[in-house]
């Protein structure tokens, strides 16, 4: 079972990579294994991982590891936020920095995007990596939000599994697009 959710770890990076939801060595993602987060390493590619590569880190503790992802408390905050989320992604999808940016409310105009997606939510600015985003992002999974927007920096998509948030996160990056596109 661990070795699949690693796997699924890999082949979800190549698929955001591939969708343009990342690029380079940016972005991160992980999954909840019982009270460990296997996360994804800092400073690699998310389009050549292999399970080997990953870094495995307690729930329920301070520690950090130099070899994790620099957002280990954005992903460590998102899990203790809700119980029922066993995935979190963090990607740069670019028409979901610019909706957030130009601070649209993609649900006020695709109201169907809430239904199909679930609820969104806009954090303010913050340091990446620093506690001051692990804990608004964190706030807003214990709202209910299952899409966070980082202003002026990413967005984050959390779900039951991988593919759960991946689907969210395809979802929204897809329904920015389309709201961008009818204000040009």
């Amino acid at each position: 079972m661990r070795y699949d959710i690693r796997s699924g770890i890999c082949r979800i990076g190549k698929s955001m990579h591939g969708a343009g939801l990342i690029a380079g060595r940016a972005g991160n993602l992980s999954a909840r294994i019982a009270d460990t987060i296997l996360i994804t390493p800092r400073g690699t590619r998310k389009d050549t991982l292999r399970p080997t590569d990953l870094v495995a880190v307690r729930l329920d503790s301070d520690e950090t590891s130099t070899r994790a992802s620099t957002e280990l408390p954005l992903h460590r905050a998102a899990y203790l936020a809700n119980p029922d989320v066993g995935a979190v992604l963090h990607a740069h999808a670019p028409a979901l920095i610019a909706a957030g940016l130009r601070e649209l409310d993609l649900t006020a105009r695709l109201p169907e995007l809430a239904e199909a997606v679930g609820l969104f939510a806009t954090v303010d600015f913050a340091p990446s990596g620093s506690e001051e985003l692990g804990r608004a992002v964190g706030a807003a999974v214990a709202d209910g939000a299952v899409i966070v927007l980082l202003y002026g920096h990413g967005v984050v998509a959390v779900g039951s599994d991988l593919d759960e948030a991946f689907d969210r996160l395809e979802l929204a990056e897809l329904a920015a697009h389309a709201v961008l596109m009818a204000q040009e």
